[in-house]
Parts: structure tokens; sequence; C-alpha cells
């Protein structure tokens, strides 16, 4: 029997790049679109320490309380009343609403912006108010 020879053909065996680099690309515009860039308010806001953790699923919406009573919803400052108007505007948007209360701030004014959001959102599954403190020494 005659051995047979198979040719070798001369194929590019290099590794196409143009895909790999598409694919990056791609993904970078994916995490640049998705991203949801929320700034900080105008006052700094120093949290009290807690001694427990709780977990939420998802942190949709701050309300940032400061030492001077100013408040803020994410990076909108706000007196009280647009507050509850935004609130109420944007109820079936928020899942939890974070309290974030400067340490020296006020206790009646934190009792206020949690009653006045407690009335603007429904009492549906899933909808929570809650207070944020510093995590520092967990």
């Amino acid at each position: 029997m005659a051995l047979l020879s198979r040719k070798k053909t001369d194929r590019d065996t290099t590794l196409q790049m143009a895909p790999m680099i598409d694919c990056v690309f791609l993904l970078l515009i994916f995490f640049m679109v998705s991203a949801v860039m929320k700034n900080e308010p105008d006052f700094t806001v120093t949290l009290p320490d807690s001694e427990t953790k709780h977990e939420f699923p998802r942190k949709k919406y701050n309300v940032f309380i400061g030492q001077n009573g100013q408040v803020a919803i994410d990076d909108q400052t706000h007196d009280l009343d647009s507050m509850e108007r935004w609130l109420a505007a944007n109820q079936q948007r928020i899942s939890t609403l974070i309290v974030k209360a400067d340490r020296y701030a006020k206790h009646g004014l934190v009792i206020d912006v949690m009653e006045r959001a407690k009335l603007q959102l429904n009492k549906e599954e899933g909808q929570e108010i809650a207070l944020a403190v510093s995590e520092d020494k967990l």
C-alpha cells in the first residue's frame, strides 16, 4: 500500500483579534450606558455608628439630611414640601428609601422626613424606609 501523504496547506494559524476587540468595545459601551451616576449632595453627612447590619436587596434612592437642616434626594436639594412632592411623583420607582442623616442633625427633622416619606410611599410589597449608619466598626 502506498502511503498517502497529505499536502500541508499554508493556512494562517494566528488568532484573529478583530472580533475580540469588537467584543471588548461592546462590553465597554454596555457598562457605560447601564451605569447609574448619582452625585452626592453639596453638604457632608457623617453617619452614626451601629452594632447591627442589615443588607438591602436594592438601594434605589437616598435622602440626605445635613447637620444644618439641608435635605437632598441623591443629588437634588429639596425643602420638606418639595421632597414630599418628589416622593409622591416617583413612588412607583422607589423600592427602598434610605435616610442618611448626619449624626448631628436634629432628631425632629429626621422623624419629619421619615413621616412625610411614609405618607407618600405606597405600602407595596418590598417598599422600605431605612436609616443608614456607619459600617466602619462592624
